[in-house]
């Protein structure tokens, strides 16, 4: 008997065990796959070199990082120029963050050129120290003016010369890097940028603040210093002198990081210092202009900046579309024609012409964005009769539900009339839309406001007053996107599948807000 319960019991365990097997071989389980290849960071892979300077009377290691259009730009297209010290450690996390802004259009494609120390230790202080300047025990007679020229008079005319490198140029270092890299922006005009990242300005009584302060009293040329801080970087009232003694012509920006450490610093640091000193390079601050607008305002960017700096590629194309949708053909042509000097062709350049020839063959438009834009607002008295708030509603087809109320408020402040159109049960950030536009007209109120998504035409309500009613419709100011069902641009909505009517007396009202629209 017992012999029997002793074999049921292993019957039982050996049940057990066989069915988690089976139950684990069920369970999904990760397959290699060899065939697809994922990076895994940012910035192109790096070409590494050597250069025997005179100068130094060494042969030094530069790595070499290209931009993503270098490949398919022609070759009169050159690219600024960012000098990276301490290269064999702060490389990868410069090319990441390069890649990244230009990417996004926040900063222009550049060349980034890493130098790497001949040791961590002595030939590092030596070369990164100034003259005049003691760092770790070193002497006052260090090395960091020579570095500059090697830099200067030979390695970025190999540059230019071998990579069509170009200006401006920016320096970036970091620690002993951030200390030569300050120096050179209080004794060499060869870069407009500079980026110094926990510098130990400090050191001798604030030798370096003395030194920067001084130039700015007398400037050589525009310049845009930025310095991020955690352990070590300006003291406050030495950072207060050099505001208020630089000219308008240089840009300064001191912030201390928290939670960061002198060796965690770098990337954040690079990173918020190339989004600074290109601030006005970004495409974010671009693209709330009207399309005819953006190459002259580039032009201005690339003058303050000391070299020609095309659009960002994405808003460059999207400038092209915008202008094709616009009807200004000539126009389109002159922006799709730096876009190829900038970019090289892209693969519907057959497309994209066709689109263009279209536009040119079109009657130049009578009304555009930049037109619309530039429309003063009545005067008070002109809006006296619509000053209030209208509150009604807009939909898309007849039958659709009259359940979301929106309020056209319409006011004076400081003796001019503002308005804003307001929706309560939108998201925060689009419940007040500022409005761009709004002309009394014989019929009524015509009022709108720039489309914050493509196309990026004006999106205006015609109303037309009746009684204490006004109603119309919604259509698109400034654009006429093709018509063609295989055109590549978005039309958005057509212009009669929108409606908007505002049914109420104008009338004070407390109504939900939140931040402006755009």
């Amino acid at each position: 008997m017992r012999a029997m319960h002793r074999a049921a019991g292993l019957a039982i365990l050996v049940l057990c065990v066989t069915s988690s097997t089976a139950a684990a071989q069920q369970l999904p389980a990760l397959m290699p796959d060899p065939a697809h290849r994922v990076p895994a960071t940012r910035g192109a892979d790096a070409q590494a070199f050597t250069i025997r300077s005179t100068i130094l009377d060494q042969t030094r290691r530069i790595s070499v990082v290209l931009p993503s259009s270098y490949a398919t730009s022609p070759p009169t297209r050159r690219y600024p120029v960012f000098v990276v010290l301490d290269g064999e450690s702060n490389l990868p996390a410069s090319a990441a963050v390069a890649d990244e802004l230009s990417r996004n259009g926040m900063i222009p494609e550049a060349i980034l050129v890493a130098i790497e120390n001949t040791d961590p230790a002595r030939g590092r202080v030596h070369d990164l120290t100034p003259p005049g300047l003691s760092v770790s025990g070193s002497g006052l007679d260090a090395g960091g003016d020579r570095f500059l020229d090697f830099i200067e008079r030979e390695l970025l005319p190999a540059v230019d010369r071998q990579f069509r490198g170009g200006t401006p140029r920016t320096l970036i270092g970091h620690s002993s890097g951030a200390i030569l890299a300050t120096y050179a922006a209080a004794t060499r005009s060869t870069y407009r940028a500079v980026i110094a990242i926990d510098a130990p300005i400090r050191l001798v009584d604030n030798w370096l603040a003395k030194k920067l302060t001084a130039r700015a009293a007398a400037p050589l040329a525009p310049l845009r210093y930025v310095s991020y801080e955690s352990r070590f970087g300006w003291p406050t009232d030495d950072w207060q002198a050099l505001v208020a003694a630089a000219p308008t012509s240089w840009q300064l920006r001191r912030e201390v990081l928290q939670g960061e450490g002198h060796e965690t610093l770098f990337m954040l640091g690079a990173y918020l210092g190339l989004r600074e000193v290109f601030r006005d390079y970004s495409r974010l601050v671009a693209q709330e202009k009207p399309a005819s607008e953006i190459l002259d305002y580039y032009s201005g960017v690339s003058t303050a900046l000391g070299g020609a700096l095309p659009p960002p590629k994405r808003l460059l194309r999207e400038v092209v579309d915008d202008l094709i949708a616009e009807g200004r053909g000539v126009g389109a042509r002159a922006a799709y024609r730096l876009f190829v000097e900038s970019y090289g062709a892209p693969p519907d350049d057959v497309e994209v012409q066709a689109e263009i020839l279209a536009a040119e063959s079109r009657p130049a438009p009578s009304e555009t964005v930049a037109s619309l834009l530039a429309t003063p607002f009545p005067t008070p008295d002109e809006a006296s009769r619509f000053v209030g708030d209208w509150v009604g509603y807009h939909w898309m087809v007849p039958d659709a539900p009259r359940n979301e109320p929106e309020t056209l408020r319409i006011r004076v402040e400081n003796g001019k009339v503002v308005g804003e159109l307001i929706n309560p049960a939108a998201p925060p950030e689009f419940r007040v839309r500022k409005l761009d536009y709004l002309r009394v007209t014989s019929v009524g109120l015509t009022y709108g406001f720039r489309n914050g998504m493509r196309p990026r035409g004006v999106v205006l309500w015609e109303g037309t007053l009746t009684g204490e009613t006004l109603a119309g419709k919604q259509r698109w100011g400034g654009v006429a996107p093709p018509k063609r069902p295989d055109s590549r641009i978005d039309p958005g909505f057509s212009p009669h599948e929108f409606a908007s009517e505002h049914h109420a007396r104008p009338r004070t009202a407390s109504v939900a807000s939140g931040r402006p629209y755009g």
